[in-house]
C-alpha cells in the first residue's frame, strides 16, 4: 500500500454539540468545525468516544457525518467513527460513511466481548472490504484488546487500512509499532503529551480530546516538536500537560469536563447527552479556578 502523507498533523477528536433536550446542536457543530480550521488543525474525527457515538442511533451519526462534510468543504480530512460492537452493525455504518463521502472511518475493535487475536484481525479486514480508508484504534481499556506489533502488522496487510491511532500508556509498545508500520500506516497517538515522544520515532499526528479546549496550543505544539523548537515545544507541552493530568481528578467521564470547560471558555460544545450527567456545580468550580490558574480565562 501506500503512505497516506496526507493524514498528519492535529485532528481534533471532536466533541458533538447537543442542545438541552438532546438534540444534535448543528449550528454549533458547524461553529466548532470552523473554529478548529482557523486553529490550523488538519483533520477531525467525529462520532467517536469523545462524540457520544455509543449515545447516538445510526442515521444520528449519519447526520454527523453529512453536516461534517458540507461544513468542512475539503479543508480538511473528516475521519467518521463507524466502531460499533457487531461486525454487521459496522459494515453497515461504514458503508453509510463512504456513501456520505467522509475521507475515512476510525474503529476500535469490537469492544467488551474480549475478541481473540484472529477475530479482530478478520474484524478489520472485513471492514476493509467497504473500501473506505480506516484507522485502526487502539485503546486497550476501552475493549479489553491490546494490539501489539505483530498484530498491527498483519491488520496493516489490508489495502484500505491506511492509519492507526494508538492510546496505549506503553511507550515502549508503542515505538515498536511505530518502528513496524510507519512506512505503511500514518500513525497517530490518542496520548497528547505523548506526541514529544512518538513524533520524532516516525508517528505523524494526535488525535486530541484536550483539542477541544485549546486547539491552537496543540497545533502550536506539534508544530514545534516536528520542527524542532525545543523552546515553544516546552512551553506548549506544559499547558497540555496540565490539562491532561487535572481532567481525570474531578471525578467525571472526561467528556463531561471537557465540554465543561469548553462552556467557560466560550466554545460551542454544547451539553452533554445521558447516560452522562452533566457537570455539577463543585466540579465546574474546580475547573474555572484551574483555567484562572492556567491564565486560560480571566481571573
Amino acid at each position: 500500500m501506500t503512505l497516506r502523507t496526507d493524514w498528519n498533523g492535529v485532528f481534533p477528536a471532536m466533541v458533538t454539540p447537543f442542545t438541552e433536550d438532546g438534540s444534535f446542536d448543528e449550528a454549533s457543530f458547524k461553529a466548532l468545525i470552523e473554529l478548529y480550521i482557523s486553529e490550523g488543525v488538519r483533520g477531525v474525527v467525529v462520532t467517536g468516544s469523545t462524540g457520544e457515538w455509543y449515545s447516538m442511533s445510526d442515521a444520528e451519526r449519519a447526520t454527523v457525518w453529512e453536516v461534517a462534510v458540507e461544513a468542512s468543504s475539503g479543508r480538511i480530512t473528516v475521519v467518521a467513527g463507524t466502531s460499533a460492537v457487531g461486525t454487521r452493525e459496522a459494515l453497515a455504518l461504514t458503508r453509510t460513511a463512504k456513501a456520505v463521502g467522509v475521507d475515512g472511518c476510525m474503529l476500535l475493535p469490537p469492544g467488551g466481548i474480549f475478541a481473540s487475536r484472529n477475530e479482530v484481525v478478520n474484524y478489520f479486514h472485513t471492514l476493509a472490504g467497504v473500501g473506505l480508508p480506516i484507522m485502526v484504534y487502539n485503546n486497550p481499556p476501552r475493549t479489553g484488546v491490546n494490539m501489539d506489533a505483530d498484530m498491527v502488522a498483519e491488520i496493516a496487510k489490508a489495502e484500505e487500512i491506511v492509519s492507526f491511532k494508538d492510546s496505549n500508556r506503553d511507550l515502549y509498545a508503542a515505538s515498536e509499532i511505530i518502528y513496524r508500520v510507519c512506512d505503511k500506516l500514518a500513525v497517530f497517538t490518542g496520548l497528547e503529551p505523548y506526541a514529544s515522544s512518538v513524533l520524532p520515532r516516525g508517528a505523524v499526528g494526535v488525535v486530541s480530546t484536550i483539542s477541544n479546549i485549546c486547539a491552537a496550543n496543540m497545533v502550536s505544539y506539534y508544530n514545534a516538536v516536528i520542527g524542532g523548537d525545543s523552546a515553544t515545544a516546552y512551553k506548549t507541552q506544559k499547558l497540555i500537560d496540565q490539562l491532561y493530568h487535572f481532567l481525570p481528578t474531578l471525578g467525571a467521564p472526561a467528556f463531561v469536563s471537557v465540554k465543561a470547560a469548553m462552556k467557560l471558555l466560550g466554545r460551542p460544545g454544547g451539553e452533554i447527552r445521558l447516560p452522562h450527567l452533566p457537570a455539577n456545580e463543585a466540579l465546574i468550580g474546580k475547573l474555572r479556578e484551574e483555567l484562572r490558574r492556567l491564565k486560560m480565562i480571566d481571573a
